[in-house]
């Protein structure tokens, strides 16, 4: 065999388990990462998030849970992430007797076969009309 068929046999090997490298990466235990639009939002608002992947792309059908205003820890909520990774949360509840807890928060994704789970650390606030 040439020398140049080795070399083209051994370039095209590296070339093949790169590839399946960056596959795996891509399609397993990829990290993601929620964002809010608001931090701060009227009574009877509303405001919208993105549950997005290491590499930027909006991560499509997934449940976001989250905490409704209430008394000690409210109430969990789901939303589901639309194709875009996208979630809104329309109606925001102020409660008049639940003082600083008047809160959306612990905005939580759970993870899944291809995706890390996450949690958005932050609290969009309700204020009264």
């Amino acid at each position: 065999m040439e020398r140049q068929s080795k070399i083209l046999i051994v370039l095209l090997v590296a070339f093949v388990i790169c590839m399946a490298v960056f596959w795996f990466q891509f399609n397993n235990n990829v990290s993601t990462f929620m964002i809010l639009n608001e931090t701060e939002v009227a009574e009877n608002g509303s405001f919208s998030g993105m549950l997005t992947d290491a590499y930027g792309y909006g991560v499509p059908n997934q449940t976001v849970t989250y905490h409704k205003p209430g008394y000690e820890m409210g109430t969990i909520v789901d939303a589901k992430t639309d194709e875009n990774g996208e979630f809104t949360i329309e109606n925001v509840e102020y409660l008049p007797d639940a003082g600083k807890d008047n809160y959306y928060g612990d905005f939580t994704f759970a993870g899944n076969g291809k995706y890390l789970g996450c949690t958005y650390e932050g609290n969009v606030t309700v204020v009264p009309k």
